[in-house]
């Protein structure tokens, strides 16, 4: 028993850390490398990551860092960002507005106990101004680079389109994504530039569950900078082990 509690204490210290994560939605580009550098000189590099993808989180720097894309052993482009000590990141690189891409970073929120929250980007910078849907639901309408917002929603499984305003014609859809209870999860809309259009749906935390867990797996308060161990002390206090609470579009394995 001494030994589980030590062993969850010092993973509950590495949660507090601030994680990052890299999504590849430069369309065209090749597989790439994410390094984020800390003043301090601690780093954290995501490797191995095809358009399209998504990168398994690491836990890496806060304050000020430099953001830099490799493809090829070669810069391509850096950026400075900040970036808050225990938050979860995502960090896409995409189409910038000249030759060099561009870095948008986005901030996990908190999930809510008993709640589904889920969010959708626009990561295709050829399709402009689109509307977002889930399961026929209006979800907001959004340009290039913004974010719907958080939207809360039941438990369930659902179906996302993006689409033109106006129009009911999808430009793409993913069915069957499946929302537990007291999660968070976010779907980035990637493509163009002969790339197909198409969503990338990434969990980004899970809450802890004030009495008995309801639907999927609870988390614990604050777990946006370590989703993985939110459910894992989550199912170690429920005495059960949960599934995944979010359905990702397949990706390669990024190494790293």
């Amino acid at each position: 028993m001494l030994t589980i509690l030590l062993s969850l204490a010092g993973a509950t210290e590495a949660a507090a850390a601030t994680q990052v994560r890299f999504l590849h939605a430069l369309p065209g580009g090749p597989t790439a490398d994410l390094t984020v550098k800390g003043g301090s000189g601690a780093e954290a590099t995501l490797s191995g990551v095809a358009f399209g993808k998504v990168s398994d989180p690491k836990p890496g720097p806060s304050g000020a860092v430099t953001v830099a894309l490799t493809a090829g052993g070669k810069e391509v482009a850096s950026a400075k960002q900040t970036l808050a000590d225990g938050a979860s990141y995502t960090i896409v690189a995409g189409k910038g507005s000249g030759s060099k891409p561009q870095f948008k970073v986005y901030r996990a929120g908190k999930p809510v106990p008993g709640k589904a929250s889920v969010r959708a980007v626009n990561s295709a910078p050829e399709l402009g101004r689109v509307s977002m849907s889930l399961s026929g639901q209006d979800w907001g309408t959004v340009s290039y680079g913004q974010d719907t917002g958080y939207k809360p929603a039941d438990p369930g499984t659902y179906d996302l389109s993006v689409m033109k305003p106006g129009t009911e014609s999808a430009l793409a859809t993913q069915k069957g994504v499946t929302a537990g209870a007291g999660t968070a999860a976010t779907a980035y809309v990637v493509g163009s530039a002969g790339e197909p259009t198409r969503f990338v749906v990434v969990a980004d935390g899970v809450a802890a569950p004030s009495g008995g867990p309801a639907t999927g797996l609870g988390g614990l308060s604050g777990s946006e900078g370590a989703p993985w161990l939110a459910a894992l002390l989550a199912a170690l206090a429920a005495g059960a082990a949960g599934g995944m609470l979010y359905t990702r579009a397949p990706r390669g394995r990024a190494r790293g």
